[in-house]
């Protein structure tokens, strides 16, 4: 057990920052100890988000063995002691294995603007994969191992994500932003849920749309069954509303070049919202429809995240573009 007694220095201080600095443990452990009252202030149990007063007295419990598990044992994580051999390892497994590899395309003290190929896993699920986007970040950028999330903590959600503002599906490629330390995790954060950060994006789908320029507003909710996603009528009240803006860039004989403005951000939107129209995005295994056929070689998910724009926490405009990968223009070659 360790007791301080917060001094003019520490006090207004936020409770998890100030454990950061005065014990080895992450942001994510000492908040995860305040979830499991193992904090206390005042000898009354801790909240996140407190704020430490003069001669406050903070206590760290020791762990007890016989203290009963409210939740499952963490999987092995790339910033644990545990899974510390496996991170140092990471990039020379994931080239000999050659899973694909970010690339950074702007690094600030906030923030990194990297191009996520497809092939490449976000985050780790619970299947514990261990070549992901995070564990690359974990190994080539430490510092946001102490990056937590509050919201995340307090739903109990295990999954390991430091730095992660927005995520893209695995076989989808494009431009993402991490974050690299506290303030700018819950600014940006704060900035996509508040719908302040565009994200748009590049397709190619089957067939002609029904409008050269749309919104697809079909609400969309989790299948009980298979991990997928379901699409419903707009103002059925059976699922969540979402709103895909398209304009259609290119028409070719059987298939369509789209531009995308995604106005909310539910997962897969973008995958389901087109085969609810009947028009997949091509090389979608997940979300097709049987009915369509094709002898045009399509190697993967033709969707991209081409467009970033955002304000930093300096207030400046910051816009990002991303060309389209090799395997669009490989794919056009065959239809013309």
């Amino acid at each position: 057990m360790k007791n301080f007694i917060i001094d003019e220095k520490s006090q207004k201080s936020r409770l998890d920052k100030f454990l950061v600095e005065k014990t080895t443990k992450t942001r994510s452990q000492i908040q995860k100890n305040i979830l499991d009252q193992s904090v206390l202030v005042n000898d009354k149990p801790a909240k996140v988000h407190q704020f430490l007063n003069l001669k406050d007295k903070v206590t760290v419990l020791d762990f007890d063995p016989n203290r009963k598990k409210v939740e499952p044992k963490d999987p092995v994580r790339p910033g644990t002691e545990a899974g510390k051999k496996e991170a140092v390892k990471l990039i020379q497994i994931a080239r000999s294995k050659n899973v694909p590899l970010p690339i950074v395309i702007k690094k600030t003290k906030d923030y990194l603007i990297i191009e996520k190929p497809s092939g490449l896993l976000v985050h780790a699920t619970s299947k514990n994969e261990p070549n992901t986007l995070v564990a690359w970040l974990v190994k080539k950028y430490p510092e946001i191992k102490k990056i937590a999330d509050p919201e995340s903590l307090t739903k109990r959600d295990k999954i390991y994500r430091p730095g992660i503002v927005h995520r893209l599906d695995k076989d989808v490629s494009g431009l993402m932003l991490i974050t690299l330390n506290q303030d700018s995790f819950e600014y940006y954060k704060d900035q996509f849920k508040k719908k302040l950060i565009k994200k748009e994006y590049t397709a190619l789908v089957h067939g002609k749309l029904p409008q050269p320029h749309d919104m697809i507003e079909f609400e969309i909710s989790r299948k009980s069954t298979g991990g997928k996603m379901a699409s419903h009528p707009k103002g059925s009240g059976k699922g969540k509303i979402a709103q895909t803006e398209y304009k259609v860039l290119k028409e070719f004989q059987k298939f369509s070049q789209v531009h995308i403005n995604l106005h909310t951000g539910r997962t897969n939107q973008i995958r389901v919202h087109f085969m609810a129209l009947k028009n997949p995005v091509a090389g979608d295994q997940l979300y097709n429809l049987k009915s369509i056929k094709t002898k045009v070689s399509i190697p993967r998910v033709l969707l991209h995240a081409s467009r970033l724009e955002f304000t930093d926490r300096e207030g400046k405009v910051q816009l990002f573009t991303s060309e389209l990968p090799k395997a669009f223009d490989d794919v056009e070659k065959q239809l013309k």
